[in-house]
């Protein structure tokens, strides 16, 4: 920290750097949702904790910004926690561990959490500083975002009173977000049939990993491999050719990001392990040529294990495969309005294994409701084809652009005077609360900005100080022009 002490930012860095000792993956933010309320309360600032652990605090106008219209800073409180298969770390309790090299933040072998605590520790920087100039502010930190936005979907929207909102939660710096796709997540599944197994069969784990991953929204078109689509490939060649069985399967770990990693266990009579093995090389050859491009070191691993006694049936190996395989998975629609943009993409994020059922858990996008649930009726029948039943949740709604907004031409002007750099204007396939917000407060006009973030959802991620150093700037700026 000490050589960012000098930086208008430090103090949005120290915040982030205490916001990163406590565990805040989603469906875990009562530490940090109680740590924002006493953070309020010690500064005498008005402040309402909800249900869903949803935090809106308060903060009165500066002498001369009075009677302007309100200003709403949003972003959630939140991470993706992942992290490499070698790396020790319990996200449940475990600070993370930050590391600053060069211009960037990273962490070590985990998620870093920028997204979205950059717009936390800007949201408390701001809380914590009387000097800044700005109308009154209503900073709302939000809960469970990254598993279908559930803290935003059931605030009380009476308790907010700006006509502006400024959501902190994009990912690259001079390109302002003005609608997004809507989601839903999706569980498949799939009931474990099991059989005895043959006394003469061994049993091995296989590892697919080194793949790019990234996020399932914003990184859906950019051809990665997926894992878990991987993992059914491979299993499918082998069982043709050497009637394996089936022992266990998992892959992935969250619905919106691309599986990185997956993992099975597989059983067959030992003689067969050369020939088992010299498939597994040739197979990882062919993978490799496919994703040159995206995924350059995919490694896939054979090692012997403990025996086991049980496995899946025939019939349910078969499913599983048929399931990886059948499922709609990356681009499923461009837009015809917009060139280049991803309209409609589904993600198989996760593949689980319990003592009854294989479940497979989906991230569905699209700018268009309809295509949506297009998307989610093919996932059904898929599913019933191959005897499984499935559920959705967290279906939050797309946010439409806004030509006219005037939050967004006030954005673009302020960053094109302060850094003599063109702003971009965009519309994304990942979602943003936004869309949730826009419901719940009618007439609110809407923006979404952040500094340059790189390979969020992944272990890799990574924060740039200078384009921090820079959203923060910009955003005082903002709100002194306001």
């Amino acid at each position: 920290m000490a050589d960012f002490e000098n930086l208008k930012c430090s103090n949005v860095l120290r915040y982030f750097e205490e916001i990163s000792k406590i565990p805040r993956g989603s469906g875990n933010e009562k530490q940090i949702s109680d740590y924002i309320v006493d953070f309020a309360q010690k500064r005498g600032l008005w402040v309402k904790q909800d249900t869903a652990l949803n935090v809106i605090v308060k903060k009165q106008a500066s002498k001369g910004y009075e009677n302007l219209p309100g200003v709403i800073i949003q972003g959630h409180l939140d991470m993706v926690c992942e992290k490499n298969k070698d790396v020790v770390h319990d996200f449940l309790k475990d600070p993370i561990e930050i590391i600053y090299d060069g211009d960037f933040i990273k962490a070590n072998g985990t998620t870093l959490g920028s997204d979205n605590g950059i717009a936390v520790a800007m949201g408390l920087a701001l809380l914590d500083d009387d000097t800044i100039k700005h109308p009154p502010v209503e900073v709302v930190f939000t809960t469970d975002e990254e598993v279908g936005m559930c803290g935003a979907s059931v605030l009380d929207g009476n308790l907010i009173d700006g006509k502006i909102l400024l959501n902190i939660d994009s990912e690259k710096e001079g390109v302002f977000t003005g609608g997004c796709a809507g989601g839903m997540k999706t569980h498949t599944h799939l009931p474990i049939m099991y059989e005895k197994q043959s006394d003469n069969s061994i049993s091995y784990a296989i590892m697919i990993n080194g793949l790019a991953g990234g996020h399932s929204g914003i990184d859906i078109d950019k051809g990665r491999a997926n894992a878990n689509v991987l993992m059914a490939r491979l299993l499918h060649s082998l069982f043709e050719k050497f009637n394996i069985n089936l022992n266990y399967i998992s892959g992935g770990s969250k619905d919106n990001a691309i599986p990185r990693e997956a993992e099975c266990v597989i059983s067959f009579d030992k003689t067969l392990f050369n020939d088992v093995n010299g498939l597994v090389t040739e197979i990882n050859d062919v993978f490799n040529n496919e994703f040159k491009n995206t995924d350059k070191n995919i490694k896939i691993r054979i090692n012997e294990t403990e025996k086991q006694s049980l496995c899946f049936s025939k019939e349910t190996f078969q499913k599983v495969v048929s399931l990886l395989m059948l499922l709609p998975n990356g681009v499923q629609t461009m837009s015809d309005d917009i060139e280049g943009l991803v309209e409609s993409s589904n993600n198989i994020g996760a593949v689980k294994t319990n003592d009854n059922e294989v479940t497979f858990i989906c991230a569905v996008r699209s700018a268009v409701i309809s295509k949506k649930y297009f998307i989610y009726d093919k996932i059904k029948v898929v599913s019933e084809l191959a005897g499984a039943s499935v559920s959705s949740i967290g279906d939050y709604p797309a946010w439409e652009y806004n030509s006219d907004s005037k939050i967004k031409n006030l954005c673009v002007k302020v960053y094109e005077e302060l850094f003599n750099e063109k702003a971009e204007e965009e519309i994304i396939h990942a979602g943003l609360e936004c869309g949730i917000f826009a419901k719940k407060l009618p007439g609110v006009d809407m923006i979404s900005f952040g500094p340059n973030l790189y390979d969020i959802h992944t272990p890799n991620e990574k924060a740039s100080v200078a384009s921090i150093e820079r959203c923060w700037e910009f955003l005082l700026e903002v709100l002194k022009r306001l």
